[in-house]
């Protein structure tokens, strides 16, 4: 947003603000706030404190910073109220919460949680930090909802570092699958209203996310990679004890009779006329089409069959040389083939905020190394974003939903 349009909207975004000011506690922390919120819209080249002090009217670089890196303020409160008005704004009950990770390329070992990792922004291992992020998505239109820093095994273990950073004692590791469940478990709990889960094959060959997600009665579509394994029939189980041991065996101690086979190879018994043209949503350059197919299996979650059949889906894209992905879900027959596709289309969206957060909010330019100013920074992007999002909506101007970041 330029400061043109800035202009236009301050009326709009002032009274936005209002509604979310009595969080930030005392009285000069709400003046803070509204500063480097519009200053996000307006930072120039890099939305740091520095130049959001100097483009905002009253800025102080010292004092802007210390509101971000060490101000009396719970981000986490900021959030659970987006969440709320979310709710009043876009909430649907056949809304989507979609998971996914992004990269912060960032420089030296000092950063909270930064080491050498894989980041999907960069498209390769490198130094960086990685945020998991939650959005919420419906007819309505699409925001960040929540997030998570991911901490590192060695970051997570290591004192020294941990007290640098000013990591909180209760904080432990957590895999990406797992802090993504914990923000799928605040929404419910929250009463954010969604039946659907999305999320790429992190969180789909994830034994422990798909168990929690279903476990909350909500429905998924979730890719799976081709590593995933799959029984085309209902295996019988097996104790695996030993005879005579006299021991009461758990299910879990049990194995299947059979082995399991991969993704590609369950595919593969799929005739060709088992696939059809889908059209999944309608993009900028006109219809996105696919071809689908689907088959019932019973994933494999940690060698051991899941404890009810799923439907696994199989997306080919309509060009020469065919792109394949896998999805999974646990949506009952009655919902189509056609709805699950329009339904995994939705995930892009995710992608789409991450973008929109990172390019029109600062979500990616702060210049903070510790725990307190990674998670005030991001959540005052996530709230910056929201107002955009929100005027998209006013003016009539929210986005279709595609099937391409």
């Amino acid at each position: 947003m330029d400061g043109k349009q800035l202009r236009r909207f301050r009326p709009e975004l002032e009274v936005f603000l209002k509604r979310y000011l009595p969080l930030f506690g005392r009285e000069e922390n709400h003046a803070h706030a509204v500063r480097f919120v519009h200053g996000l819209f307006d930072g120039q080249d890099r939305r740091n404190t520095e130049n959001i002090a100097e483009a905002v009217a009253g800025g102080v670089p010292r004092t802007l910073q210390k509101f971000i890196t060490q101000g009396c303020w719970d981000a986490g409160e900021v959030l659970g109220e987006v969440r709320a008005h979310v709710t009043e704004v876009l909430g649907d009950e056949k809304g989507t919460v979609n998971i996914d990770e992004t990269g912060f390329p960032k420089k030296g070992k000092k950063s909270v949680g930064v080491k050498r990792q894989y980041s999907g922004t960069l498209g390769r291992v490198d130094n960086c930090q990685v945020g998991v992020f939650a959005n919420y998505c419906s007819s309505k239109g699409h925001t960040f909802i929540d997030r998570r820093l991911f901490l590192p095994e060695e970051w997570a273990a290591d004192r020294e570092r941990r007290e640098e950073a000013g990591v909180p004692g209760g904080v432990v590791f957590r895999t990406k699958p797992e802090l993504g469940l914990e923000m799928v478990e605040t929404a419910v709990r929250e009463e954010v209203p969604f039946t659907w889960v999305g999320g790429d094959s992190v969180y789909g060959d994830s034994p422990k996310f798909v168990q929690g997600v279903r476990a909350l009665g909500k429905w998924y579509v979730l890719d799976v990679s081709s590593e995933a394994h799959v029984w085309l029939t209902q295996p019988e189980l097996r104790n695996s004890g030993e005879p005579g041991s006299g021991r009461r065996h758990s299910a879990k101690a049990a194995k299947a009779s059979t082995k399991p086979i991969s993704v590609p190879e369950a595919i593969a018994q799929l005739s060709p006329s088992a696939f059809r043209r889908i059209t999944v949503a309608e993009g900028s350059q006109g219809p996105i089409v696919y071809e689908y197919a689907e088959m019932t299996v019973w994933f494999s979650e940690e060698g051991a069959p899941a404890s009810q059949p799923e439907r696994l889906l199989v997306r080919r894209s309509c060009t020469q040389e065919a792109e394949v992905k896998y999805h999974r879900s646990n949506a009952p027959s009655k919902v189509s083939l056609q709805r699950l596709a329009e339904q995994r289309a939705c995930r892009w969206t995710i992608e789409q905020d991450i973008q929109a957060g990172k390019g029109e909010c600062g979500l990616d330019e702060y210049e903070t190394r510790g725990w307190l100013g990674w998670h005030h920074h991001t959540a005052l992007a996530i709230l910056a974003l929201f107002f955009l999002v929100l005027q998209k909506v006013r003016l009539g101007k929210k986005r279709a939903t595609d099937d391409s970041p």
